[in-house]
């Protein structure tokens, strides 16, 4: 786990986090609506996901990790317990890293749905940041499914890598 914990820290401190989010989010946002209907919605194959479910799981992965970076901070201030334990994370044969299934899109939801969803969440953990500030880097963690015990910098890094990630595959995706 550490070596993923190493990889997460190129990203900084919350404050360069922000400014990655936000230029990820742009260029996800910008490229979404470079897409037809067609491309934004159509699997590749049955068992891959849609650019729009994919946009769809970033929501609920950022949706959660908003949650969990909100917990740690009342878990900081005495006002919650901890978490139990989360479970390990799931690979697929080849190695890559499976979504557990409350990321899973559902699917069904317009252009303008998604991009309204992507917007709530992203102003959530803005939220949950601001009001987290000097408490992010410290304890309390809570364990991520690949990277394990993680703090809330160590989440809001997570979704910086998330959101590159997805942007990356779907850019891929559609080139091939």
């Amino acid at each position: 786990m550490l070596a993923g914990q190493e990889m997460l820290g190129r990203f900084g401190d919350a404050a360069n986090c922000l400014k990655y989010l936000e230029r990820s989010r742009r260029e996800l946002l910008n490229f979404v609506e470079s897409l037809s209907d067609e491309q934004l919605f159509q699997r590749p194959s049955a068992d891959v996901w849609s650019p729009a479910e994919v946009l769809e799981h970033v929501s609920l992965v950022e949706e959660s990790a908003g949650k969990i970076i909100r917990r740690l901070r009342k878990v900081a201030l005495g006002e919650a317990e901890p978490f139990p334990s989360s479970p390990a994370g799931q690979t697929r044969p080849d190695g890559r890293l499976l979504a557990p299934p409350p990321m899973h899109p559902r699917g069904g939801l317009s252009r303008a749905e998604l991009q309204k969803r992507l917007q709530a969440v992203r102003t959530q953990v803005l939220a949950e940041v601001a009001e987290g500030g000097a408490h992010l880097p410290h304890p309390p963690t809570y364990g991520h499914p690949f990277f394990g015990d993680l703090t809330a910098l160590g989440w809001l890094q997570t979704l910086v890598y998330h959101e590159r990630h997805h942007l990356r595959q779907i850019q891929e995706r559609l080139k091939g």
